[in-house]
């Protein structure tokens, strides 16, 4: 019994780890994390903080993102109003219902994935203005459509991403977006290609992901949107 709970852990984990391009529109790497112009936006340091934590399981660390969702928890528990606390509840909520989906518990992985739909919006609800909360929340629906089959993600959750996403670029503006960070600038831009690609708006997604190619020349997010534009490209002459 023993061996077999331990080869399905490592199995999980193999699973898990292979995950790390798919967890975001591109996996960032330190320097993708510096402003173009110091200042001009920066993001709360408790949603980069659990950011790190949360999405260390997509590398397979999955006990890491577990004491972080410990603390979490505690959090909301002591103030059911702290709104950044309750987003990051929300993702891991949406963590868990993927580590559910990965292991078969199709059940428990729609379970969990509507808990993290409702605990989301309801962070969004406390901090309607709040850029980090509503970001995170289209990060965290986002995350969670990169391996749910097509099918199964609803289509309410995209809208919501994309509606997401849109207000986050009008927040920043567009004078200092291009000198926002190549992370936030190529994620926002990415998963909203992703996210109206999957609505079956072919034209705001191309838009969106040329966006990228043309501001970011020779970026990982530029790499991938330029993948991305030729399966839009290819789906258009499909018959």
């Amino acid at each position: 019994m023993r061996k077999m709970i331990g080869g399905c852990l490592l199995w999980l984990l193999l699973t898990v780890s292979a995950l790390p391009s798919q967890a975001q529109f591109v996996w960032p790497r330190p320097e993708d994390n510096r402003q173009a112009v110091p200042g001009t936006y920066e993001e709360d340091p408790f949603i980069t903080r659990y950011r790190r934590e949360f999405f260390a399981v997509y590398r397979g660390d999955i006990a890491r993102f577990e004491r972080a969702m410990s603390e979490i928890q505690e959090m909301v528990k002591r103030n059911p109003n702290d709104a950044r606390a309750v987003v990051w509840l929300g993702n891991g909520y949406m963590i868990r219902s993927g580590l559910a989906w990965l292991r078969g518990n199709r059940e428990e992985a729609r379970r969990l994935l509507q808990l993290s739909r409702e605990t989301c919006d309801r962070a969004v609800s406390l901090d309607p203005d709040n850029h980090n909360i509503y970001v995170m929340r289209a990060v965290t629906y986002f995350l969670f459509g990169q391996f749910l089959p097509e099918n199964e993600m609803p289509r309410a959750l995209w809208e919501t991403v994309a509606a997401d996403l849109e207000k986050a670029i009008r927040f920043i503006g567009p004078e200092r977006m291009p000198k926002v960070s190549p992370h936030v600038r190529g994620e926002i831009y990415g998963e909203l290609g992703i996210a109206y690609a999957r609505l079956g708006d072919r034209d705001r997604a191309r838009r969106a992901f040329e966006t990228i190619v043309r501001e970011m020349p020779g970026s990982r997010h530029a790499e991938r949107a330029q993948r991305e534009l030729a399966k839009l490209n290819a789906a258009a002459t499909e018959p």
